[in-house]
Order: structure tokens, then C-alpha cells, then sequence
């Protein structure tokens, strides 16, 4: 007992500068914005004043910050949902067992290693409504109509945003639903055959209850995704036009380092911390408990 006790307080000894290190720069000011976010902190001022719940109270009457709420949730739920059916589609076109499965499992992911911001601006030049690949492919092929100001128009802005965090996620999710099929016994496939199973009947009967566990990770790291997004929007669109794209972060962002309030700004990352735990903790519960039935 007394060498296993030594063991451990070495073991605690070369964790300790880690430990350190991360609640130095990271516990510390988190919990320090709990109350910074009471203040009206302009982020020089060293004498700021205690305001209470002033911060929290005027983001209710905040227009921009009540738009972006809702183009939040819009941005994580269509993520969410695009990222999750498109990943099972390739999942299960990667998954046929053939030679070039490898080459498309690479393509379908390689858009993951791209950063988000490289990822915003090549896709702003996309979308560019004069000089963008987009249009001018469209023109090419003979749909002239369907040409629009993509990044520019309030109705297809926000959807124009979701499209491309899909096709830049999809591939994650791809990898989760692949690594979760090629775990699914072939056995219960031959018994679903032997019983006189159809496709269909396999696919909705078998393989859809037993990817309950990649249905759980992509949804809850797809909705942390949606609800944190900010590199696309500032990228692409910096929120506009108007308020039809501003994220929680991103109003978060030009509240702090251009209206210098970084008081009411760290109130909206505490809004928004709080949200996505408590919207994290519902999902898990349930997809948790939905895991165990199926």
C-alpha cells in the first residue's frame, strides 16, 4: 500500500503543471466572467461599476440578440439534421466493401481538415453573385433562373450559411455512422434474409435501431457545433444582410470588441454557455434512454 502510495504522489506531481497551467487560463476566467458579466466592464477601464442583473435584463429588450437567438437555433437544428442525413448517405455508399471505397471515404472527408474560416472564404467566392462559380455555372447549364444574391438576400442567406457547415461536416458524421455500420453483425442481416426481409425492411428494422449510438454523438456534437457558430458567419456574411444571419457569437463578438460592452457581452456567452448545457443534458437523456430501448 505505502509503494502504491508513492506511485500515485508521483503521478499527481507530473500532473500537477498541467493542472496548473489549465486553471490558470482556463477555470479562472471562466469563472471570473460569471462576474464580470454583472458589470459594465468596457474591457479597459480597470474601475468598472457592479450593475447586477442589468447585463441580463437588457439583452431582453436587445432586438439584435433576439435575432440572433433564433438564427441560432435555425443554424443548429439545419445543421444538425443536413450533417446527420448526409452522413448516412455516405456512410452507406462508402460501406459496399469494394476497392475504391477508400478513395471516396477520403474525398467525402476531406473538406473536415479544412478550417472553417478557409472554408468561409472560399465559399464566399462561390457564392459571389457577379463573379462566383455558383451563378456562372448555372448559367452555363441553362438555369439562368435560378441565379440569386446567395450572401445577400434575407430569405437565402441563413440557408446558404447551413449548406456549407453541412458540406463541411458531413464527412465527421460519415466516419461515426461507417464506424457504427461495419459493427452491426452480418448475422442478424442473414436473419432478416432467411425471414424474407426486403432492403427497406433491413435498413429501418436492423441497421437504423443499431446506429442508435452514432445517432447520439452526431446530434449532440452537430447541435454544439450550430449553437457556437461564428467563423462562417463573419466570414461569409459578418452578420448580415442586416440581422438575418447574426449569431449568438458573433453579436457576442461586435457587442465586446466593437461597443466595447464587455460587460453585456460576457452576459450573452453566460446566456449562451447555459443554453447549450442545458440543451446538451436534454439530449442526452433522451438519446441515451432511446439507446437502451432500442
Amino acid at each position: 500500500m505505502t509503494r502504491r502510495w508513492k506511485l500515485h504522489e508521483v503521478s499527481y506531481l507530473f500532473a500537477l503543471p498541467a493542472l496548473l497551467f489549465y486553471c490558470s487560463f482556463v477555470i479562472y476566467p471562466a469563472l471570473q466572467s460569471f462576474y464580470l458579466a454583472l458589470t459594465n466592464w468596457n474591457g479597459l477601464d480597470p474601475n468598472y461599476k457592479f450593475v447586477g442583473l442589468q447585463n441580463f435584463i437588457g439583452l431582453l429588450d436587445e432586438s439584435k440578440f433576439i435575432a440572433a437567438i433564433q438564427n441560432t437555433l435555425v443554424f443548429a437544428i439545419g445543421l444538425t439534421l443536413g450533417q446527420i442525413v448526409i452522413g448516412l448517405i455516405l456512410a452507406n455508399l462508402v460501406n459496399r466493401g469494394v476497392k475504391s471505397d477508400n478513395l471516396f471515404r477520403t474525398l467525402f472527408f476531406s473538406p473536415q481538415v479544412i478550417s472553417l474560416l478557409a472554408t468561409g472564404y472560399i465559399w464566399s467566392y462561390i457564392f459571389d453573385p457577379f463573379n462566383g462559380s455558383l451563378n456562372t455555372i448555372l448559367g452555363k447549364i441553362g438555369l439562368s433562373s435560378l441565379q440569386n444574391d446567395w450572401l445577400g438576400s434575407l430569405d437565402l442567406a441563413i440557408w446558404s450559411i447551413i449548406s456549407v457547415g453541412i458540406w463541411h461536416g458531413a464527412g465527421w458524421c460519415m466516419v461515426i455512422f461507417l464506424a457504427n455500420l461495419q459493427s452491426i453483425p452480418k448475422e442478424l442481416y442473414e436473419a432478416t434474409v432467411i425471414d424474407g426481409a426486403s432492403s427497406k425492411q433491413k435498413f429501418w428494422y436492423v441497421t437504423i435501431p443499431l446506429l442508435a449510438p452514432a445517432f447520439t454523438i452526431t446530434v449532440v456534437t452537430g447541435m454544439i457545433a450550430g449553437l457556437k457558430t461564428f467563423d462562417l458567419v463573419m466570414t461569409m456574411t459578418k452578420g448580415g444582410p442586416g440581422y438575418a444571419t447574426q449569431s449568438i457569437s458573433s453579436v457576442m463578438y461586435l457587442t465586446a470588441f466593437t461597443s466595447n460592452k464587455f460587460g453585456e457581452a460576457t452576459a450573452m456567452g453566460i446566456v449562451m454557455f447555459l443554453a447549450i448545457l442545458f440543451i446538451t443534458a436534454c439530449q442526452l437523456m433522451i438519446l441515451k434512454k432511446r439507446e437502451v430501448e432500442m
